[in-house]
């Protein structure tokens, strides 16, 4: 069953670049439909939502059509080459490179030590050591793809939304210009403790 053409209006609205791919869009639309048992006449603001929530859950190598978002010479074209239009596109990679791999590497050992310690003392029933600890946050490095392109990025000032301890790959931001981003607020079922 094709969407409703509210659907493709609200998604070409809100999400112009990738454009989505027609056949990945048929299939979540009926999914949508018959999973909740949806009407488009009397439920279309739960019907985008639902549609909305399934884009933004999904990789967008499946769920975009190649070569309509970021230009292939994107790393060559200078600031604002993206121009208005913002284009979609996910974390693939996370790093922050303001701080050595070495305490990273340390922050993570001590986040696994300490949640299997926590493991045990639920069963034991004794007392945890305490909240996990959390990584050191300076400069974050990015890898972002449309789906079909894979960018490097550095975040130019620091965006709250992002870090290694909550931000999943596959998060999904709205690339405005070359220098800046612009983090969308996720609903996704996947991104649901990143969204707060």
């Amino acid at each position: 069953m094709p969407p409703h053409p509210y659907v493709l209006q609200y998604l070409a609205q809100n999400y112009p670049k990738p454009r989505v791919d027609e056949e990945w869009l048929e299939s979540c639309y009926e999914w949508v439909l018959g999973e909740n048992n949806l009407d488009p006449t009397c439920n279309m603001s739960e019907i985008l939502k639902k549609v909305e929530e399934q884009l933004l859950g999904s990789d967008l190598r499946d769920s975009m059509q190649p070569n309509t978002g970021l230009a292939r010479n994107i790393v060559q074209a200078r600031k604002g080459a993206t121009g208005a239009i913002p284009i979609l596109v996910q974390i693939t990679s996370v790093t922050d490179i303001g701080h050595s791999a070495f305490s990273l590497q340390s922050v993570r050992q001590m986040r696994i030590d300490r949640a299997d310690l926590a493991g045990l003392a639920e069963q034991d029933g004794g007392e945890d050591d305490g909240p996990i600890p959390k990584y050191p946050r300076s400069m974050l490095r990015l890898e972002l793809s449309d789906g079909t392109t894979t960018i490097k990025a550095i975040e130019y000032r620091r965006i709250p939304q992002l870090t290694l301890d909550d931000t999943p790959l596959g998060y999904k931001v709205s690339l405005l210009h070359l220098l800046s981003l612009q983090v969308l607020k996720l609903r996704s079922r996947y991104n649901s403790r990143a969204s707060k």
